[in-house]
């Protein structure tokens, strides 16, 4: 009866995805992973690893893994307590990343940090008493990543490292006294410790490249990560333990005194300090992919005349009569309540409309004189352009100053709208920077007195990841006196 009971459940989910047009997933195995860390339980029998943003678990000499997070938390770098009884890692859900603890089983699964910034990389002191991780903790303005410990009896949390360097990648030294961790300071090539009682801190090493992801053993060396010679393998005390391998940067796992797991080449690794040939733990996981079905719903080769169904930037005229803005590559001037007029009506991309303070003229960005977006001014009296910049970068998002004789602009000059703010003086055109390159600027505006530019960006919390909050910055309309203001601190504003 079972048998035919489910017989019928498929039968009925296939004839329900095939009314819906929706292909029924797809069971895909694999056996390697990209971006993957791995980590061994105390007592030798079981690894963990994080693969497609899950956490998995498998037999320390290979076999079936086993997902034990769900699809959409990314979880990463597991670390097993020394008792076997909790994984430790940090996942992203509530808009950060947070560390979290569950069962090997992925039973119990439950937070132990919070709040806006992002806390990663646990790992487990010795006794099983604390978790040192790394943190851009601190000013929602600006920070850097720093060291933490959080005790797990009391709950506090306790700050190790303050330096502005980005410090990261923590470790336990075997008598849980010291802390190891890679940093950006002297270039991001030499590891460093700080003591857990006071915070005192040491260089443990000077290498040939860039290093990362240190873990210190229970016999005392610590085998960590370098890009020396234009490569990607493990280290100790400066000697290469890896050859032709293309090493994960992540912390190695001790399995012993001398033995270490690790991930290379998409494959799980295990190697001793003695130098033999690493062996290989195979494994397989498999992971249900749904298709992807596209359904059909602009038709980009008709040459038909169509609604235009978006518009950019509209801004309304100083007297409230009229509406400009930008759509499909041309300039548009609506009266309130009228019809749109085609102001440009050329082949070339004309976008980012301002008025000046009397309404008689339009700015905006076009790319009609060749080459890169340059401003283009029009009298709206007579309807003729002239051409006011000639940069070999591309100013857009354009705004008059209150006495009309200058304009504020994001300057696009690299990849990604990384953009300087330039001034211009309209009657002389003579062009000022007043601020070096920014991620992605929004639009400037005035103050008042036309001294001071404002506009909206990612304030970072740290240089170490692309992450922050879109708060206000400011600066004199002659360069310089920068100030950040956070309306409402850790709260992304435009």
């Amino acid at each position: 009866m079972k048998t035919v009971q489910l017989s019928v459940a498929i039968i009925l989910t296939a004839a329900t995805l095939a009314a819906q047009n929706v292909k029924p997933p797809v069971n895909v195995t694999v056996s390697e992973g990209t971006s993957m860390s791995v980590a061994v339980s105390h007592d030798g029998q079981t690894l963990a690893i994080d693969m497609q943003g899950s956490i998995w678990t498998l037999p320390a000499t290979g076999g079936t893994a086993k997902r034990i997070t769900d699809l959409f938390s990314d979880a990463r770098q597991p670390m097993w307590s020394p008792d076997g009884k909790w994984i430790t890692y940090f996942g992203y859900r509530d808009g950060g990343y947070d560390i979290w603890a569950m069962a090997p089983d992925g039973s119990h699964q439950h937070k132990l940090t919070w709040g806006p910034f992002d806390d990663r990389e646990p790992v487990y002191s010795h006794d099983g008493t604390k978790i040192a991780f790394s943190s851009d903790r601190g000013d929602p303005l600006g920070s850097d990543y720093n060291i933490w410990v959080l005790d797990l009896k009391t709950g506090a949390f306790k700050q190790l490292t303050t330096n502005p360097a980005e410090d990261y990648m923590p470790s336990w030294s075997p008598d849980d006294k010291e802390i190891a961790f890679a940093s950006t300071r002297d270039g991001g090539q030499c590891l460093w410790a700080v003591t857990v009682a006071d915070a005192k801190q040491r260089k443990v090493l000077t290498a040939s490249g860039r290093v990362d992801a240190p873990s210190w053993g229970p016999g005392g060396q610590v085998v960590y990560h370098s890009d020396a010679d234009r490569g990607s393998r493990l280290e100790a005390e400066g000697k290469p333990l890896t050859g032709s391998e293309n090493v994960f940067a992540f912390r190695a796992s001790w399995a012993s005194t001398t033995d270490f797991y690790y991930v290379s080449d998409g494959k799980i690794r295990k190697r001793s300090l003695a130098g033999s040939d690493a062996k290989t733990i195979d494994f397989k996981a498999t992971l249900v992919v749904t298709p992807t079905l596209y359904t059909h719903k602009r038709d980009f080769d008709s040459v038909a005349p169509r609604q235009a169904v978006g518009i950019v930037r509209p801004v309304i005229s100083p007297d409230g009569t009229k509406v400009a803005f930008a759509a499909v590559g041309d300039i548009y001037v609506m009266p309130v309540g009228g019809k749109p007029e085609n102001i440009t009506k050329d082949k070339y991309l004309d976008t980012d409309p301002a008025w000046s303070p009397d309404g008689s003229q339009l700015v905006y960005s076009s790319d009609k004189g060749g080459g890169f977006l340059q401003l283009w001014i029009r009298d709206m009296k007579t309807g003729r352009d002239r051409q006011l910049t000639h940069l070999t970068t591309q100013p857009q998002g354009a705004t008059w100053s209150p006495d009309g004789k200058k304009i504020a602009f994001f300057d696009v000059d690299a990849m990604w709208r990384e953009s300087n703010v330039s001034v211009i003086d309209v009657a002389s055109g003579q062009v000022t920077k007043i601020h070096d390159s920014l991620f992605a600027p929004g639009t400037p505006t005035w103050s008042a007195d036309g001294k001071t530019v404002a506009l909206a960006m990612v304030a970072p919390y740290s240089k170490r990841f692309r992450e922050g909050t879109n708060q206000v910055l400011t600066m004199s309309a002659e360069g310089g006196a920068n100030k950040w203001y956070a309306p409402v601190p850790t709260l992304s504003i435009d």
